[in-house]
C-alpha cells in the first residue's frame, strides 16, 4: 500500500509477544509511518499548529508506543477529526480518565469525543460529565490490534457521519514535542490530573454504564431526541 507516495508496511494481525526486557509489543509498532517533512509542514499550516510545538518525522527504529522523552505520538488523521495542538483541556481531561496515550485511539474516537463535547456545551453550557459520556459510549479494545481502542455506542448515540473505516490513521503517525500538551507550561510541569499518558497503557474500559443523576440522564435523552429529529 502507498500513502503520500510512500510504500508502507504492516504485519499480518497476530497475537503479540513480549520483548526480552518485558516491555509489551503493540500492533501500532508494526506500522511504518508515511509522513514526510513536507507533509508535517502542510499539516502545521492547515491546522495552525504553533511554532513552539515541534513536529517530528519518526525514524526507522522509532515506535509510537514509546515516544522519546518530551514527545507524544499522534496521527495526522486526528486533526481531521477535531484534535488540535496544544491539546484542548477537554481532551487532556478525557485522555487522563481513559488512561490511554493519544495514539491508542482510532481516528473515529476523536470524532466522538470532540462531537460530544461540542454538542453538550452548546446545549447545556457546561462541560460533558465523564459519567454522561460513559452512558453514551463504552471504550473497547480492538481485538486484532493490541493497544488500540475505539468507542461503541450503548444504544442511541448522537454523533453521526464518522467514516466507515479509518485504518489509514495507523500509517500517518508522527511525534509532537514542545508545548503540545498545554499552551503555557511544559508537559512535566502540568498537574498530574492533566498529564496525558505518552507511552501506551492499558486503557480504562467499562462494560456497563455507571449510574448518573436523573438530570444528567434527561440531558442525554434530550440530545438523542434532537439528533433523531434532525436525521429524520
Amino acid at each position: 500500500m502507498r500513502i503520500n507516495d510512500i510504500k508502507v508496511y504492516r504485519s499480518a494481525d497476530m497475537e503479540m509477544v513480549d520483548l526480552a526486557d518485558d516491555r509489551p509489543v503493540y500492533t501500532a509498532d508494526y506500522y511504518t509511518s508515511a509522513v514526510t517533512r513536507r507533509y508535517l509542514d502542510v499539516l502545521r499550516q492547515e491546522f495552525r499548529i504553533p511554532d513552539d510545538v515541534d513536529l517530528v518525522v519518526p525514524g526507522v527504529d522509532d515506535l509510537p508506543s514509546r515516544p522519546p522523552p518530551g514527545y507524544v505520538a499522534l496521527s495526522a488523521e486526528y486533526f481531521q477529526a477535531g484534535l488540535r495542538l496544544p491539546l484542548h483541556p477537554f481532551l487532556r481531561w478525557a485522555l487522563t480518565r481513559l488512561n490511554v496515550a493519544p495514539a491508542q485511539l482510532n481516528a473515529n474516537a476523536y470524532h466522538v469525543l470532540v462531537g460530544c463535547f461540542i454538542l453538550w456545551a452548546a446545549k447545556f453550557a457546561e462541560k460533558l460529565p465523564f459519567g454522561a459520556f460513559q452512558n453514551i459510549y463504552r471504550m473497547k479494545t480492538i481485538p486484532s490490534s493490541k493497544g488500540f481502542y475505539y468507542f461503541q455506542g450503548f444504544k442511541r448515540t448522537f454523533i453521526t457521519g464518522c467514516p466507515d473505516s479509518d485504518k489509514q490513521f495507523k500509517h500517518l503517525w508522527f511525534y509532537a514535542g514542545g508545548r503540545w500538551l498545554h499552551e503555557h507550561v511544559a508537559h512535566d510541569k502540568v498537574p498530574p490530573s492533566e498529564r496525558v499518558p505518552v507511552s501506551f497503557k492499558r486503557g480504562y474500559v467499562w462494560t456497563r454504564a455507571p449510574h448518573v443523576p436523573e438530570l444528567t440522564m434527561a440531558k442525554i435523552d434530550a440530545l438523542r431526541e434532537i439528533s433523531e429529529h434532525e436525521q429524520s
